[in-house]
């Protein structure tokens, strides 16, 4: 036994020794030693325990948690009410938080509260033991109840709130509302005294019966565009009644309105004997005082006799001032001096809607005055007021509430305040201002409405309080109906002041309408009184304007002139304007006339501002122009230095020349005076403006930062020019690159080869790799030598590595060099096959013997002779040749098709054996030679008349150049000649207008001592003016000649001048093409005849045994090939025809094969469509489902989580309890004996029994419910397993219909299978054809391709040369046509093609984008098509997943709602 084992023994020993001292038997015998196996029930436990082993608490008890089972004090009696617990005050007897089971707690009823269940809940009272809920419920209204807690729980009486009525406290008191959990119940009406009929509002809203026009809960305020009228309501202005001996009194409103004493637009000013009638329609049957608003803080008397009379009309009737005494009718007064109101008593009684007249009479004003103080006696009266006594308004009369109100409305002076004007003005009084509405309701019945003028106020909503609208600038009344005093003009934008002037005017008020002031004097002038009549100036003195008779106003302020006649201007008129000269002062009156400057003001071409007269002796004066800058001359008709333009043109200037600051403007012809072209640019610029650097340069001239080019010669074109004139770049070679043209392009080397550099093209497999391991492919930039690998070398790295040769790639390597030391040039032997390069006389493949044309045994070599070596030299070109054929054969037997001819090539390297046999020993005699060296010598003179007719093109395009200079001199010539007549012209008329325009006594006296010169100088004049405007005349025929002529020259010019480029173009490339192109036709690049090889025209012969590279020879060879291939084709095209009958048959199997299947597939389609039609009734079905199970019923959560409550509550004892309390029971009913214990004793088991009870009765209720839910779930179920089983059904013939079809497929693809086995057959031997004649075909088709390329060439290179010759003709006679517009090419033409061209860019990538789309739309267009069957399969396939997963949701809710079940 294990030491644990020990210790659990010794520890249960122990624990039965205290149990025992605690009077408690351990009678189970239960013990550790016994493995808890054996024992017997204890009896007679003590301490109100009980249990097989006394280890619970007696029912009534229940176990303290603090404390041990040992403990005697372990079980305490429960302390639940018995007539408020439930099972007559049994508690729990245990605490077990796992369960919620908290010891001692008692069980309430269902209406009874508090931890020992001994009170009424709120609303319940009359806790009785016989009343299964415990308590009665109330009948009162918790919410009027005193704190919220219903009836009394004893008495059951309800205690209502303070506010709250009603046998059940569930009514509110009159005049409150809104009965709630408030500590008082309900809250007061509080309707507005006036706005409401009533203190009296809804229950529930407490809304109050409003009067008309009141708004808001508490009918508080006006409705929106209404207001409530103020006590002042009835005021009629003094200045606007009927008015007896009496004066209105304007006012201008103060800037503050804290300064306004008075209403309207002033006061009526009366005295002694004044009478001021008013006539007041009231709208509410009443009593009202009258009041009389005056200005009396400028009256330091008063007034002491007033008399009031009021006339009513007859037709006033029985209403409601019949019984009104007629005393009241007539009312004396007093004005009190510092008042601004008098209130006259007693009140007089008005009727509504009736018309009265007031009078107020003004007697005396101090009795017993003297008469002068009487006489001069007045007083300003403000207005008329009728207002009803405070007393009077209903809202004050009738209750202790009014009362106080009555109170308060007098307390704060609401009523002086509206009377004295200042209830407004002054700080905001709240008081008064909530009682301007009731006092309205008083008054009116309503409220008003605010009928805003739209003219004159900002918006149509006014001051609740009295009603005042928001007027805009300068407007008044309380609709903003009028202009203010002082102001005018009544519109959309408010009014203006007046502003009338002090002096001149009688007062600031202006005619409303026109803003007219009264002036004081007749003299004064204007609309504000502040102006001399026209003709004077100076307000208000109006002095006399001093115009020297040339203006008849002047400015009123400053005395100066207005509107100058007379081309005159200045302070007094007494200067002529700019452009103008002479004297127009009084006393001189020398008029004023244009300045000749040269053509005066209104001519088009003036260039001064001012000109005046200088006396020039003799009594006479010249006029001296003051020219404009940029223009000099005596009449300014020229431009001064350093300036263009033509400035005796109507619309002609002289501008600066604009060289950019090019120029020195000191300088005299740093620019052409006609045209503006720089002349002499300054530092390294030029161009027309110097706006380009000088070729060599570069840099911006605007900025004068023109700097030499720096070229490096080596790697700079110079044939292109020199550098950018911008940014300085150098033409460079290809392959070089930098600014300066000094670096060779990446990859490449050797810029000192001065054409540009070479690439390095290192072998990427022989070079070292860099730090990336990439191939290292920079070669050395001087020598081009790549950084080789261990092994390798070359230049490129791609051969074997120094003094070896043969292919580092290959099997065997790299070899050795052999080459004998005293015989080679170098031990470096050739690295692709060996050979040594020999010294001279040495030869073989080591330099070891006598080479070919020496005689002798090695090293002792001796040439052979001359003739010997010209004869060897023509060997080895012909050897040459020979060889490249062996190697072309060669490479046609690389290409597998000379296998099907190996006899015919047998065939013809013997005879090329013997051809090289016979050449080795051939001995060409002189004569053909000679022939030879004539038919080169033809070949030369073709060329020669060739070069020859391009010098005759060049001589005439020569020519035609001249003639076009010639003309371009001839024009400037005119040009000059008429300008020379046009300054001829100009003098003469500058010299008749010096004689026009000189003074007129002076020109008098001359022109009399010279008459007879004069006539003589105006014949000549007269001839000269004749002939130059004859001049003139044939100038302008020929510049609208020119001009209109301009654009079809310029346009003939240009297309000229562009075919002329392309002839020469031609010529060139036709010239550098003759070659190469005699080399692709006849074999040889010599031209224009090859001596062996021939070639075209005079030649006589092309191509030939030895000329095999030429088209001539290959098209001959190709020929006799092609005619042994048709043979061959021929005989392959039976065996073809054979097999493409076999295939013919293959492919009617396929077609029924194909049939076969489309039927299969429309049966598919049809079960697709079926299927189609079974998804929907299954979406309706699931549907049908969906609202079954989203209906208002009990849910299987709901009734998941029902049972699981079910399960969950537990009954406290335990089965062997119950067991031994039934054992009990049966052994005291056998007793008999007693009853009395065993009753007492089981009294607390039938109360758990009776609470078990109710609950099984409880459950048994909710399992008939559920079985309802379940049986409706059953229903639904059915109906989802019907649907399932018409899915399987549709689903079983779908893969029926899908077996046959994958039947008829399966058929159709082995028809297939066995037809494209028989395909793969004849394609296999077709195959085998086809390589056999693939090679020959395409060699023929080569050779064919490049004769025909050949032939085209030369066509085309004719047809060149004859269209180049018509088009020169048409060049030279265009080029005599524009002889004389050559001058006129400008650089306009670059920007229209720069235009042109940019709009062709722009239509080509339109096309490009369009055609782009149209191949998209194609695509997707084709796509779709395609795809339908696709996606028309896949959407089957969707559909049979989704009603796959369908079925097994349903099975799957099935299984579970059948085990909720």
């Amino acid at each position: 036994m294990d030491r644990s084992r020990i210790e659990m023994i010794q520890s249960e020993r122990e624990r039965e020794r205290e149990m025992a001292a605690a009077g408690v038997h351990m009678c189970g015998g239960k013990r550790a030693e016994d493995g808890f196996v054996t024992g017997g029930v204890c009896d007679d436990c003590m301490h109100n325990t009980q249990g097989k082993n006394c280890e619970q608490c007696k029912p009534f008890y229940y176990r303290d948690p603090q404390r041990t089972i040992d403990d005697p004090h372990v079980c305490l009696p429960c302390e639940c009410d018995k007539a408020g617990s439930q099972n007559k005050g049994i508690c729990e007897g245990e605490e077990d938080a796992e369960r919620g089971l908290v010891a001692g707690k008692c069980y309430c009823k269902t209406n009874v509260d508090g931890n020992r269940c001994d009170r009424c809940k709120n609303g319940y009272w009359n806790l009785t033991e016989s009343n299964i809920d415990g308590c009665v419920a109330c009948t009162c209204n918790l919410q009027g109840t005193y704190n919220n807690e219903g009836c009394d729980k004893y008495t059951g009486m309800c205690t209502c709130k303070r506010l709250v009525t009603g046998e059940n406290c569930d009514k509110c008191l009159p005049e409150h509302y809104g009965l709630s959990e408030h500590v008082d119940g309900c809250k007061a009406c509080d309707c507005d005294i006036g706005g409401s009929y009533d203190n009296s509002c809804d229950v529930t809203s407490g809304q109050c019966r409003c009067r008309e026009g009141f708004s808001g809960r508490r009918c508080e305020s006006a409705d929106s565009s209404f207001y409530c009228a103020d006590i002042t309501h009835y005021v009629y202005e003094a200045e606007y009644a009927n008015l007896t001996r009496g004066e209105v009194k304007t006012r201008e409103w103060p800037a503050s309105t804290h300064e306004q004493t008075w209403t309207g637009e002033g006061f009526a000013q009366v005295s002694e004997g004044s009478i001021i009638t008013v006539y007041p329609i009231v709208e509410v049957s009443q009593k009202y005082n009258v009041i009389i608003r005056h200005d009396g803080a400028r009256d330091p008397i008063g007034w002491e006799n007033v008399q009031i009379t009021i006339v009513r009309p007859e037709t006033e009737g029985d209403g409601f001032c019949a019984d009104a005494p007629p005393s009241d009718d007539f009312l004396i007064a007093r004005i009190y001096p510092g008042s601004r109101y008098i209130e006259v008593q007693p009140a007089i009684c008005l009727e509504a809607g009736v018309k009265y007249e007031i009078r107020v009479q003004f007697n005396e004003k101090r009795t017993n005055s003297h008469p002068q103080e009487r006489a001069a006696a007045n007083i300003l009266i403000d207005s008329i007021l009728l207002a009803p006594p405070t007393s009077e308004l209903h809202i004050f009369q009738g209750s202790a509430r009014a009362e106080q109100h009555l109170t308060e409305y007098n307390r704060y002076q609401c009523r002086h305040l509206a009377l004295s004007l200042t209830l407004f003005k002054d700080q905001r009084n709240e008081v008064c201002e909530r009682y301007v509405c009731p006092v309205a309701a008083a008054l009116l019945n309503k409220t008003s409405e605010c009928n805003c003028d739209a003219t004159g106020s900002v918006s149509g909503i006014c001051s609740v309080f009295g009603g005042q609208c928001e007027c805009k600038p300068n407007v008044v009344g309380r609709r903003c109906e009028q202009c203010a005093i002082g102001t005018y003009g009544f519109g959309p934008s408010g009014c203006s002041k007046c502003d009338c002037d002090a002096v001149g005017s009688l007062g600031n008020d202006c005619d409303k309408q026109s803003g007219q002031c009264v002036c004081r004097e007749k003299g004064i002038y204007g609309r504000q009184c502040n102006q001399c009549q026209p003709g004077f100036w100076g307000f208000p003195e109006c002095r006399t304007c001093q115009c020297n008779d040339h203006a008849n106003i002047c400015d009123q302020a400053t005395g100066a002139c207005i509107e100058c006649r007379d081309l005159t201007t200045g302070h007094y008129c007494d200067r002529c304007q700019d452009g103008y000269y002479g004297d127009p002062r009084l006393g001189v009156s020398i008029p004023c006339k244009p300045c000749p400057c040269p053509g005066g003001p209104t001519s088009g071409y003036q260039h001064a501002d001012t000109c005046y007269l200088r006396n020039a002796g003799n009594n006479t004066q010249d006029i001296v122009c003051n020219c404009k800058s940029g223009y000099q001359g005596e009449r300014c008709g020229e431009c001064a230095q350093n300036h263009w333009g033509s400035p005796r043109e109507v619309g002609g200037s002289c501008e600066r020349c604009d060289c950019n600051g090019n120029i020195d403007m000191s300088v005299e012809g740093s620019c052409d005076a006609a045209t503006g072209e720089c002349l002499k640019c300054l530092h390294h610029t030029e161009g027309a403006q110097c706006e380009h650097c000088v070729d060599g340069y570069y840099g911006d001239a605007e900025m004068k930062s023109c700097q030499r080019c720096v070229c490096n010669e080596l790697g700079t074109n110079s044939t292109k020019g020199a550098c950018d004139r911008v940014s300085g770049q150098c033409p460079c070679f290809d392959n070089v690159v930098g600014m300066q043209c000094d670096q060779c392009a990446a990859n490449h080397f050797n810029l000192a080869s001065g054409a540009g550099c070479e690439a390095c093209d290192c072998d990427p497999n022989g070079v070292v790799p860099n730090h990336e391991n990439v191939p290292h492919l920079q070669c050395n930039i001087f020598d081009g030598q790549c950084q080789c690998k261990p092994g390798r070398g070359g230049r490129k790295c791609d051969q074997c590595e120094d003094l070896y040769w043969g292919d580092p790639t290959a099997a065997d390597g790299c070899h050795r060099c052999e080459c004998n030391p005293t015989g080679s040039k170098s031990l470096q032997c050739h690295r692709n096959n060996g050979t040594c390069e020999c010294q001279a006389g040495s030869g073989g493949a080591l330099c070891n013997e006598c080479a070919r044309g020496y005689t002798g045994q090695w090293p002792y070599c001796n040439p052979c002779g001359e003739c010997f070596h010209q004869w060897d030299n023509i060997m080895m070109k012909l050897q040459k040749q020979v060889h490249a054929l062996i190697e072309t054969a060669n490479n046609i037997e690389d290409t597998g098709v000379a296998s099907a001819y190996d006899a015919d090539f047998e065939k013809m390297e013997e005879t090329l054996k013997e051809t090289k046999k016979a050449l080795a020993d051939a001995n060409i005699s002189k004569e053909d030679i000679e022939e030879m060296s004539k038919k080169l010598q033809l070949l030369k003179k073709q060329v020669i008349a060739g070069r020859e007719k391009l010098g005759a093109i060049e001589t005439r395009i020569s020519n035609v150049t001249q003639a076009v200079d010639f003309a371009q001199k001839d024009l400037e010539h005119l040009q000059k000649e008429a300008e020379r007549v046009i300054k001829a012209t100009l003098e003469l008329e500058d010299k008749a207008s010096k004689i026009k325009e000189a003074d007129v006594l002076g020109a008098f006296n001359i022109t009399r001592e010279s008459g007879a010169k004069s006539l003589e100088a105006q014949r000549r004049t007269d001839a000269a003016i004749g002939r130059l405007a004859a001049a003139e005349n044939d100038a302008l025929q020929a510049s609208e000649l020119l001009e209109k002529n301009k654009d079809d020259f310029e346009k003939q010019y240009l297309e000229n001048e562009e075919a002329l480029n392309e002839a020469e173009t031609l010529l060139r490339g036709l010239e550098g093409f003759l070659p190469k192109l005699n080399e692709q036709v006849c074999g040889a690049s010599s031209a224009p005849c090859d001596a062996l090889c021939g070639g075209p025209g005079s030649c006589g012969f092309c191509g030939g045994q030895s000329c095999m590279e030429g088209a001539v020879s290959k098209a001959n060879q190709a020929k006799s090939f092609a005619t042994e291939a048709d043979t061959r084709l021929d005989e392959k095209q039976k065996e073809a025809e054979d097999v493409l009958g076999i295939v013919r048959d293959i492919l009617t199997s396929t077609s029924q094969a194909k049939a076969q299947a489309e039927k299969a597939y429309d049966v598919a389609k049809q079960t697709a469509q079926r299927a189609n039609e079974s998804r929907a009734g299954l979406d309706k079905v699931t549907e049908e489902i969906n609202e079954f199970l989203n209906a208002q019923r009990s849910t299987p959560e709901q009734i998941r989580n029902l049972a699981e409550e079910v399960l969950a509550k537990k009954i406290s004892l335990t089965p062997d309890q119950i067991t031994d309390l039934t054992g009990k029971i049966k052994e005291s009913l056998a007793k008999i004996n007693n009853i009395d214990e065993i009753l007492n004793e089981t009294r607390a088991n039938k109360s758990i029994a009776a609470n078990l009870e109710a609950r099984a009765a409880h459950a048994h209720q909710e399992a008939e419910e559920l079985k309802k839910h379940m049986e409706d779930i059953r229903e639904a179920l059915q109906l989802a397993d019907q649907a399932h089983n018409n899915v399987t059904t549709v689903l079983q013939e779908i893969e029926e219909l899908g077996a046959q079809a994958k039947e008829l497929i399966e058929k159709a693809q082995n028809s297939t299978d066995a037809a494209e086995a028989k395909t793969q057959t004849a394609n296999a031997t077709l195959t085998e054809l086809e390589g056999v004649m693939s090679g020959v075909k395409v060699e023929y088709l080569q050779i064919s391709e490049s004769a025909k390329n050949a032939l085209t060439t030369v066509d085309a290179a004719l047809a060149a040369a004859t269209n180049a010759e018509q088009k020169n003709k048409q060049i030279q006679s265009d080029l005599e046509r524009a002889n004389e517009l050559l001058e006129k090419r400008t650089e306009g033409n670059k920007d229209a093609q720069q235009r042109a061209e940019k709009l062709r860019e722009r239509a080509a990538k339109l096309l490009y984008q369009a055609q782009r789309y149209n191949d998209e739309i194609d695509n997707l267009s084709k796509d779709s098509t395609e795809m339908r069957l696709d996606d028309y399969d896949q959407i089957l396939a969707d559909l049979n997943a989704r009603l796959e997963r369908v079925t097994r949701d349903i099975h799957e809710k099935t299984d579970f709602h059948a085990t909720c079940g």
